[in-house]
C-alpha cells in the first residue's frame, strides 16, 4: 500500500501516522478474536466487490501462469458446479475457480467471486471431497464478505493516513494498490471459524463426504511441521479448528449414517 509522506517534515509525518493508527482503535473499530484490531465492517457494495475482484483477477493472471491441463481444469469445474450454487444462494456474485500452475500448496479467494487453487494443493488432496472442502471454505470467504471487510479495513486506514499526511487520498488508487496483494489477505479467527462452519454446510449439501474437511486439515497440520504450506500463512490452523472439524463431521455422520464416504477416507 503506497502512502505519500512529506519528505521535508518526516518527524511530524511519522507522529501523525502513529496517532492515526492508535486513533483507529477507538474510532468505530471493533476488536476481533485475533487481537485488538480496528475493523470498519464492510463498506463495499456488491458491485464494488465484483469490480475489485475483477481488478484483482487481472493482476493475479498477469502475475501467475494458469494451469492448462484439461483434465485438472475439468475436475475443478465439476466440483465447482456442485459447490457454487450453494454459495450463490448466500451472495449473488459470479463465482469461478481457476488453477495456478505451481507446486505450492495454496488457494485463495478474491471479493466478488474469483477463487484460485494452486496445482500443488490439488495434488496433495486425496479425493474430490477434500478439494471440495477447500473450495467450500474459500467460497464462504466470498459469500460472507471476509475479503471485502479486510479491504475496507485497509482502505480506511490508508485513506485516513493519506489525508493526515497530505496525500491525495485517491480511492481508486488505494484500491488498485490493495488489489496487488489480494492473494495475501489474512483472515481473523472468527472469519476462519465461519468459513469452516458454513463451508461444511456447502460441502455436505453438495453431497461430499463430511469427513473431508477434517482429513484435509490433518494433512495440512502434518505438513506444517516441515515449514508448512503457503495456505496456512493466510489460513492459520490450530488444534481447536481441527477438533471442531472432526466433531462436526462425526455429529453429521451420526445423524446421517448414509452420507457419502470418499474412497480411502477414514470415517471419524
Amino acid at each position: 500500500m503506497k502512502m505519500t509522506i512529506n519528505r521535508r517534515r518526516p518527524e511530524r509525518a511519522a507522529a501523525l501516522l502513529a496517532t492515526a493508527m492508535v486513533g483507529l482503535l477507538t474510532l468505530g473499530g471493533t476488536a476481533t478474536t485475533s487481537g485488538c484490531k480496528a475493523r470498519f465492517g464492510n463498506a463495499l457494495s456488491r458491485s464494488d466487490e465484483v469490480r475489485i475482484g475483477q481488478q484483482g483477477q487481472r493482476e493475479i493472471e498477469r502475475k501467475y501462469r494458469l494451469e492448462d491441463d484439461p483434465a485438472i481444469n475439468a475436475r475443478m469445474q465439476r466440483i465447482a458446479a456442485r459447490i457454487f450454487p450453494l454459495a450463490h444462494r448466500d451472495f449473488d456474485v459470479p463465482y469461478e475457480v481457476k488453477v495456478i500452475d505451481s507446486k505450492e500448496v495454496n488457494a485463495f479467494a478474491l471479493p466478488g467471486g474469483p477463487i484460485y487453487f494452486y496445482r500443488g494443493l490439488i495434488e496433495l488432496a486425496e479425493s474430490d471431497d477434500e478439494i471440495a472442502a477447500v473450495l467450500a471454505h474459500e467460497a464462504t470467504h466470498v459469500s460472507k464478505h471476509h475479503s471485502a471487510r479486510q479491504i475496507t479495513d485497509a482502505q480506511g486506514k490508508s485513506t485516513i493516513a493519506q489525508l493526515l499526511l497530505g496525500g491525495a487520498g485517491d480511492l481508486v488508487q488505494i484500491l488498485a494498490n490493495i488489489g496487488l496483494t489480494l492473494d495475501q489477505l489474512k483472515y481473523s479467527r472468527d472469519d476462519e471459524s465461519q468459513s469452516d462452519e458454513v463451508g461444511f454446510k456447502y460441502l455436505t449439501e453438495a453431497g461430499y463426504a463430511p469427513e473431508a474437511m477434517a482429513t484435509f486439515f490433518r494433512k495440512m497440520a502434518a505438513k506444517s511441521r516441515g515449514g508448512g504450506p503457503e495456505w496456512l500463512s493466510s489460513h492459520p490452523l490450530n488444534r481447536k479448528r481441527i477438533e471442531a472439524a472432526e466433531r462436526r463431521a462425526a455429529q453429521y455422520r451420526a445423524g446421517n449414517p448414509g452420507a457419502p464416504t470418499a474412497s480411502g477416507m477414514t470415517v471419524l
